[in-house]
C-alpha cells in the first residue's frame, strides 16, 4: 500500500513538471531573437572617437525565411565600448560568427589595424575567416551600400574586391592571413580597396533609393540617438534626379607594413606584384603591336594556364637571391586595329607572333622589376622572402643578417631573377 502511494506520488509529480516546462520548450526563443547574425563590420574614427557598425541579417516577423539587412553603428572611445553600446541598442547579442568582412576607413588604416584585430581574435568575437577591405570613404557607407545591392552580402562584395577594370589586379587578404604577415615581423601585407564611383563600368551599380528592386533594411539616410547610435533607415523619395553611385574596386589596394597602411598601390604596383605571387590573373592587353600579322593593334590575351616556381640561393658572398621561373600558355582572344573601327579577330592572325611574344614578355617583367623597386623603396617585403629563406636556409640567413649593418634592410639586398615563358595557341 505504501509503495503504491509512493509510486502515485511520483507520477503526479512528473505530470505537473511536465505540464509546467512543456510550454516554456515550445516557446524558447530562436536564435535570431536573441542574437544580431553580423555579416559585415566596418571601423571608422572621428576626432577622438571610434565608430564601430555592423551589417546584421534581419528575419521578418512571421514570414518565413524573408530576411533583410540592416546597418546599425554606434561610437565610443574604444572598439569594446561601441560593441557593447551597438548590443545595448539592439537588446540582443551580437554574433560575429557569421562575419565575412571588416570593412576600415582610410584613416584608421593609416593609424594602425592590428591591435583591433587582435582584440577580436582574443575576445573570440571573431576568427580568422572574414577578409579585409580598405576604403576612401566610411566603412559605413560601404556596408550600407552594399546592402542595397544584394543580400548574398559576402558574395558580391568578395567578388567585387577580386577584380578591377581590366579583370586583372586583385587581393584578396583574409583576417588570419594579415595577423599571421604582422606577427611574423617581416612580411608586408596588400588589403584591396573598395571605393566608391560614378562610372558604371567600373564595379556594381547601387540602386537608387526609389528603386523598388533593392534590399531594403539598408536604404537611405541614417537617424541618431541620444547614445550616440545611427541606424539605417528608409528614406522618402524627394522627386528629384538621384546622381548614380558604383561600388568599385578599380585595382587600387593598400600596403601594410606592420601594423600600418603606409602607401596606395596602383593597379599596375598590384600587377607587377601579382606576377611573381600565386595569384591567378585573367587577362593580357599589349598596345601598339606591329608586324606582318598585326598593324599598329592593341592585343588582347587570355591565360590559359600558369605554372610558377621559385627556388633559394646565395651567391658566393653570401647574397640572397630568388630566382622565379613562370610558364603562360595564352590565346589571342581580341585584336583592335587602329585603322578598324571594329575588333579583327580571324584564325589566320588569332596566334602569339615573335613581336607579340617579345612586347608581352618585356612588359611582364618591367612590370614585375618596377613593383620590385617599389617594395624594396618602402622596405615592404609583400613576397615573404624574408621568412622562406629563414626557414629553408637558416644558418646562412642568419649569417648573411649579421653581415648588414642594419637586419631591417634584409630585403632591400635580395636579389631577384624572373625566367618568363609565354606559349600560345595558332
Amino acid at each position: 500500500m505504501i509503495r503504491k502511494l509512493s509510486n502515485s506520488k511520483i507520477m503526479i509529480f512528473i505530470l505537473i513538471a511536465c505540464v509546467l516546462l512543456i510550454p516554456a520548450t515550445i516557446n524558447i526563443p530562436d536564435q535570431p531573437s536573441t542574437y544580431s547574425l553580423v555579416l559585415g563590420v566596418g571601423i571608422d574614427k572621428s576626432e577622438n572617437e571610434y565608430e564601430v557598425s555592423t551589417q546584421i541579417l534581419t528575419s521578418k516577423a512571421n514570414q518565413g525565411f524573408l530576411e533583410s539587412l540592416q546597418v546599425h553603428s554606434a561610437t565610443a572611445g574604444n572598439i569594446l565600448l561601441a560593441v557593447e553600446k551597438l548590443a545595448l541598442h539592439l537588446g540582443k547579442i551580437s554574433g560575429f560568427g557569421n562575419t565575412s568582412v571588416i570593412v576600415f576607413s582610410e584613416e584608421v588604416a593609416k593609424e594602425g589595424i592590428a591591435e583591433t584585430l587582435d582584440f577580436f581574435l582574443r575576445s573570440k568575437r571573431l576568427n580568422g575567416n572574414p577578409f579585409l577591405l580598405v576604403t576612401n570613404k566610411s566603412a559605413k557607407s560601404v556596408l550600407s551600400d552594399v546592402a542595397k545591392i544584394d543580400e548574398s552580402f559576402n558574395y558580391s562584395l568578395n567578388s567585387l574586391a577580386k577584380l578591377n577594370g581590366e579583370a586583372s589586379v586583385g587581393t584578396i587578404i583574409t583576417l588570419a592571413d594579415f595577423m599571421n604577415n604582422y606577427y611574423s615581423g617581416t612580411t608586408a601585407s596588400v588589403i584591396s580597396q573598395i571605393n566608391e564611383t560614378t562610372q558604371e563600368n567600373q564595379g556594381i551599380l547601387i540602386p537608387s533609393q526609389n528603386d523598388s528592386s533593392g534590399s531594403g533594411g539598408a536604404n537611405g539616410g541614417s537617424v541618431q540617438t541620444s547614445l550616440g547610435l545611427a541606424v539605417q533607415t528608409s528614406a522618402s523619395d524627394g522627386g528629384g534626379s538621384v546622381e548614380k553611385k558604383v561600388v568599385s574596386n578599380d585595382g587600387y589596394s593598400s600596403l601594410f607594413v606592420g601594423a600600418k597602411q603606409i602607401a596606395t598601390l596602383t593597379p599596375k604596383d598590384c600587377e607587377g606584384m601579382n606576377t611573381l605571387l600565386n595569384l591567378r590573373r585573367n587577362v593580357f592587353t599589349v598596345k601598339g603591336v606591329s608586324d606582318e600579322v598585326y598593324h599598329n593593334a592593341t592585343v588582347v590575351l587570355s591565360i590559359r594556364d600558369v605554372k610558377k616556381t621559385r627556388v633559394l640561393k646565395f651567391s658566393s658572398q653570401g647574397v640572397p637571391r630568388v630566382y622565379y621561373t613562370i610558364k603562360y600558355a595564352l590565346k589571342v582572344e581580341q585584336i583592335r586595329e587602329k585603322d578598324n573601327d571594329g575588333i579583327v579577330l580571324s584564325g589566320i592572325s588569332n596566334y602569339l607572333t615573335p613581336t607579340l611574344t617579345k612586347m608581352l614578355t618585356s612588359q611582364i617583367k618591367q612590370t614585375a622589376s618596377d613593383a620590385i623597386n617599389l617594395f624594396k623603396g618602402y622596405n615592404a617585403d609583400v613576397y615573404g622572402l624574408q621568412e622562406a629563406f629563414y626557414k629553408h636556409h637558416p644558418k646562412q640567413w642568419q649569417k648573411y643578417l649579421h653581415s648588414l649593418q642594419n637586419s631591417q634592410d634584409a630585403f632591400k639586398n635580395i636579389e631577384f631573377f624572373v625566367d618568363l615563358q609565354l606559349t600560345g595557341n595558332v
